[in-house]
C-alpha cells in the first residue's frame, strides 16, 4: 500500500502558474480515500488544486493539525465548495488564538455547521492505515514552541498556548511509518516518540512538515537534529514554518535525506527515493 501526498498550499512555490502563501494544505490519497490535510490561510489551496487537476469536491475528510489561521484559513471555502466531507480535529482547535496581541485563530466560526465536524481525543485510525495523534507527551521541553502565543479562556483570560488542540498523522503500512506534522508546537521529538511508542516495530520512511524554528536560536535546531540522528528517518521532508534558513542547516548536516517540501510538489511514499 503507498500513499501519495501533494502539497497545495505552502510558504514557496517552483511550479508554473501556482502561487505560494504562508500556511499550508497538504492533499494525501490513501487506501481509496482523499484526505485534506490543513487548508492554508486563504483559498489559495483550491486555486492550486483545480491547476494541479485535483477535485477537492471529492475529499472524504479534512484533517485540522491545529487552529492557527495559517492553517485554517481556507476551512470556510472549502466548507462552502464541498458538501460531504467531514472535519476531523480536536474540540479545543475553536479555541480563541492570538499571537501577541494580534489574534490568529479560526474565524467565521458562526458559520460553520457543528454536525460536519468529528472532535477526537485518542489515538484515531480515520481510515486504514491513517491514524490521527492528538496527545503528546512532552519529554523534551526544550523542542516546543509556545513563545508569544496565548490562548482565551471561556471567562476572557488569556493564558500560554501550550497547544492542546494540536495533532499529527501517521500514514501506516508494512513498510514503515510516514509522519505528517503541521507546525509541531509541542515538538516534532515529541510527536515522533509517541507515534514510534505505538508502533515499535515500524521504521520510519519519511517525515514531513513544519519543525516551527524559523528565525529561532540554533539551540532549538540543535535538539531536533540530535533526536533526528538517532531516529534517523529515510527522509525529511521540512517546510513553512520550519524556514529555510533552518532548512539550509539539516541539508548541511543530513545532506540527501533532506527535501524542501514546496507548493505544488508531489509523494509518492511506495516509490522507494522517489520522495
Amino acid at each position: 500500500m503507498g500513499y501519495t501526498i501533494t502539497t497545495l498550499v505552502e510558504n514557496c512555490v517552483y511550479g508554473r502558474k501556482l502561487q505560494a502563501e504562508h500556511g499550508l494544505s497538504l492533499y494525501i490519497e490513501a487506501s481509496g480515500y482523499r484526505l485534506l490535510f490543513d487548508t492554508g490561510a486563504s483559498d489559495l489551496f483550491i486555486r492550486n488544486a483545480r491547476l494541479l487537476h485535483i477535485d477537492l469536491q471529492t475529499v472524504d475528510y479534512l484533517i485540522l493539525s491545529h487552529g492557527h489561521s495559517d492553517h485554517t484559513g481556507g476551512l470556510r471555502y472549502f466548507l462552502e465548495l464541498n458538501s460531504r466531507a467531514t472535519v476531523v480535529c480536536k474540540r479545543e482547535v475553536f479555541s480563541p488564538k492570538f499571537k501577541d496581541d494580534r489574534e490568529n485563530g479560526i474565524k467565521h466560526t458562526q458559520t460553520f455547521e457543528i454536525s460536519r465536524f468529528r472532535f477526537i481525543d485518542d489515538q484515531t485510525e480515520l481510515v486504514p492505515g491513517v491514524f490521527l495523534f492528538p496527545s503528546f507527551e512532552i519529554v523534551d521541553q526544550e523542542d516546543t514552541h509556545f513563545e508569544r502565543f496565548w490562548v482565551q479562556q471561556e471567562e476572557g483570560r488569556k493564558i500560554p498556548d501550550t497547544f492542546q488542540d494540536e495533532l499529527a498523522v501517521a500514514l501506516v503500512d508494512s513498510k514503515g511509518l510516514n509522519v505528517l506534522s503541521a507546525c509541531s508546537h509541542r515538538g516534532i521529538t515529541n510527536i515522533l516518540r509517541t507515534i514510534q511508542e505505538a508502533f515499535p516495530g515500524l521504521s520510519c520512511n519519511l517525515v514531513l512538515g513544519g519543525f516551527h524554528i524559523h528565525n529561532a536560536e540554533e539551540q532549538k535546531y540543535r535538539v531536533i537534529a540530535s533526536y533526528l540522528r538517532n531516529f534517523l528517518p529515510l527522509q525529511i521532508g521540512v517546510c513553512h514554518c520550519t524556514g529555510v534558513d533552518k532548512y539550509a542547516f539539516f541539508y548541511r548536516d543530513f545532506g540527501e535525506r533532506i527535501f524542501y517540501n514546496y507548493t505544488g510538489r508531489i509523494i509518492q511514499t511506495d516509490l522507494k527515493n522517489n520522495i
